[in-house]
């Protein structure tokens, strides 16, 4: 009896492995069609985003840093500040050049009224010397004057054009020199005006500020270091600009299309955190194109790889402030691949600036009141006109 019953459970047991497989494969085959088909999924992705790095535009020793890594910034805050000694020594310097401008353009215009002056006192002359002349050559016309007398007048008169002549091209080039109108606008003024306003922007450049709102991922530099223009200072992560990047294999690219939904988990919250995003762009080369040291397949030992190319995922909503993620944080990405009627490629060009800053808009405010109160200072009270 038990030879008997031992061949059936021997064959319900292969009858119900073999429905499991067969539910196995039917499940499998109903997810591909639903689901798999339609899905392109890696888990080579990374948060990413802009990562400014705040460098010194002038020379000196770093007297104050404002602060420490982690730590949120706002557009427009102080970093640090660079001793500004030297700054303030030139821009006196660049005061005292002014006021020299306007004097010497004062002292141009005191020479038009003497070059006026002199041009009226040699066209009396002149005047004078032409009516002794015609005097003089009347009466020798009448045999009452010898020749030579008669040729000093000439000789006499024909000086006198010539002073007149040079006195008029002499007040023309005093009055080019000199210019007219508001002295604030003469050339020389001008110039000078200019090179108080690079060094009024130079000693505001002495203030490191962040360009944007952001947290600081980097502090580079050290209260009293010598930094030289170009120094890295910081490293901010500008807030809200962040992305992800997903390297997919390159036979994975087939259906992708921008604008496609895209299911992203990270590896640090797991299934505890679930972002939504959308396909933003596919790359234009893999990432060996743009390696350091790209590959060379022109040889004969060529072993062919997979390569991935990186796609660029757009978080819909942003990032939880609840659930923060450091940059370059692992994620998975699930793009659904339903929406395939788009290009490829994003076909539209931008006609707007991806981004603006107005951080350093204050640099030029006081500048334009520091040159008029010099300028008037120089000219006299009621002269800068």
């Amino acid at each position: 009896m038990e030879s008997v019953v031992r061949p059936r459970r021997r064959h319900l047991t292969i009858l119900i492995i073999l429905l499991l497989l067969c539910s196995a494969a039917g499940g499998g085959a109903w997810w591909y069609l639903t689901v798999g088909q339609w899905r392109e999924t890696t888990d080579n992705a990374y948060l990413t985003g802009n990562l400014i790095t705040v460098s010194a535009e002038v020379d000196g020793p770093v007297v104050q840093v404002g602060v420490e890594d982690n730590e949120p910034v706002r557009a427009g805050q102080t970093l640090a500040l660079i001793a500004d000694g030297d700054m303030l020594l030139t821009l006196d310097l660049r005061k005292q050049m002014l006021g020299l401008a306007v004097q010497e353009v004062q002292a141009r215009r005191a020479q038009v009224e003497r070059a006026r002056a002199e041009l009226k006192l040699k066209e009396i002359t002149h005047r004078l010397a032409v009516e002794e002349y015609e005097r003089r050559k009347r009466l020798a016309a009448r045999r009452m004057l010898a020749e030579e007398e008669l040729d000093a007048a000439r000789t006499r008169a024909e000086e006198t054009d010539g002073e007149l002549e040079t006195s008029r091209r002499a007040l023309a080039e005093a009055v080019v020199r000199a210019g007219s109108g508001d002295i604030a606008a003469h050339p020389m003024v001008s110039a000078a005006a200019s090179s108080l306003r690079s060094s009024w922007r130079m000693l505001k450049k002495a203030r490191i500020v962040s360009p944007v709102d952001g947290r600081v991922a980097k502090r580079r530099v050290q209260l009293g270091q010598r930094v030289a223009p170009g120094t890295p200072l910081f490293s901010i992560a500008e807030a809200g600009a962040v992305w992800v990047e997903a390297n997919f294999k390159e036979n994975q690219l087939r259906n992708m299309r921008p604008g496609q939904r895209v299911q992203i988990r990270s590896d640090l919250y797991e299934d505890e955190l679930e972002l939504a995003g959308r396909l933003e762009s596919i790359g234009n080369g893999t990432g060996s194109v743009f390696a350091l040291l790209p590959a060379q397949n022109a040889t004969g030992n060529w072993i062919k790889i997979v390569q991935r190319v990186p796609v660029r995922i757009h978080i819909e909503g942003g990032i939880d402030p609840t659930h923060p993620l450091p940059l370059g944080a692992g994620l998975h990405v699930s793009v659904d691949t339903h929406e395939r009627s788009t290009s490829r490629t994003v076909t539209t060009a931008r006609d707007a600036p991806l981004g603006t800053s107005t951080a350093f808009d204050d640099r030029d405010e006081g500048a334009d009141e520091l040159v008029t109160a010099t300028i008037a200072a120089a000219a006299g009270t009621g002269a800068a006109q």
